[in-house]
């Protein structure tokens, strides 16, 4: 997988961002982060900033899905119930800004943490991690 895709690939790092958003959906958002480490060392190339913008990217995806924004459980029950709102109500005003916030976010690793070209250029067999 991590030879198919171009090092500082857009489509990595939304890969990524699913798949945070999807270990997220246990409701505690922290249950996937080894998974996400993982998937993100092998698409890093061996690039610790690539890496570490990946990781990044994924934990975000995971803890703010899981972590009580848009999943109806955990601290957004709380929420909910301190407010005096209904958590389906809740759900339903949080996931339009959480998704846009975890896109942009995204968007903004990439430009920050762009793998520079000579870095990309380098073979796979002669990388040190």
């Amino acid at each position: 997988m991590g030879h198919t895709l171009p090092a500082g690939s857009a489509i990595a790092a939304f890969g990524v961002l699913f798949l945070g958003m999807l270990t997220g959906l246990d409701g505690a958002g922290f249950a996937g982060l080894p998974l996400i480490g993982a998937i993100s060392r092998a698409l890093g190339h061996g690039h610790p900033e690539y890496i570490r913008m990946l990781s990044a990217v994924g934990q975000i995806g995971s803890v703010w899905t899981g972590g009580g924004t848009i999943v109806a459980w955990s601290t957004l029950v709380a929420v909910a119930g301190i407010a005096g709102v209904k958590v389906k109500d809740l759900v339903k005003k949080n996931f339009l800004p959480v998704i846009i916030g975890l896109v942009v976010s995204t968007l903004l690793a990439i430009v920050v943490w762009q793998v520079p070209e000579t870095m990309i250029s380098i073979p796979l067999s002669d990388q040190t991690i």
